[in-house]
């Protein structure tokens, strides 16, 4: 057997795995409460700011979306009075976004709704150590590819060291 073959189909269980959990939430979070995921994800991210109000280009970087994909969703949930942008005090050239009293109201029983189908469907189904090795494998995945983004031009993973990251070497 080709080598290749374990990590195509590791590849491709993973994708499918993501792809259907995903699917689910989506369509769960739609039909209950109007929202999707990255709608739940912005308005989670603000409310969890003391200031209860967040920078669109920190919503972009935490969230690892593209800032567009952040302004288009953030007026989006403008438009329906989950958010309000205002523009900095400090620096008019900042724009801030934050919950409205029924972006709040809405939130929390989409926030219950998305934990239960999360446990439901992505930990549930395994066992408590599989959860941690997942759990571990995902933040190994997510450093090498942060450690990438700090890399000019293409690179392939042996040109960055990342197999020493990804196998537990420093």
């Amino acid at each position: 057997m080709d080598p290749s073959d374990d990590v195509l189909r590791s590849w491709e269980q993973f994708r499918e795995a993501a792809s259907l959990l995903y699917r689910e939430i989506e369509r769960a979070l739609t039909a209950n409460h109007d929202l999707t995921i990255p709608d739940l994800h912005i308005l989670h991210r603000i409310s969890t700011d003391p200031r209860r109000c967040t920078r669109m280009g920190a919503l972009a970087e935490t969230l690892v979306l593209a800032p567009s994909r952040v302004s288009w969703q953030v007026g989006h949930l403008e438009d329906r009075g989950l958010v309000c942008k205002v523009r900095s005090r400090d620096d008019r050239r900042i724009v801030m976004v934050t919950l409205t009293p029924k972006g709040h109201e809405h939130l929390q029983p989409a926030l219950r709704t998305y934990a239960t189908l999360v446990r439901r469907y992505y930990l549930d189904p395994l066992t408590r150590d599989q959860m941690i090795a997942l759990g571990d494998s995902a933040r190994r995945v997510s450093d090498a590819l942060k450690l990438r983004e700090t890399l000019p031009g293409p690179q392939m993973p042996e040109d960055l060291g990342l197999r020493r990251v990804l196998q537990g070497g420093s």
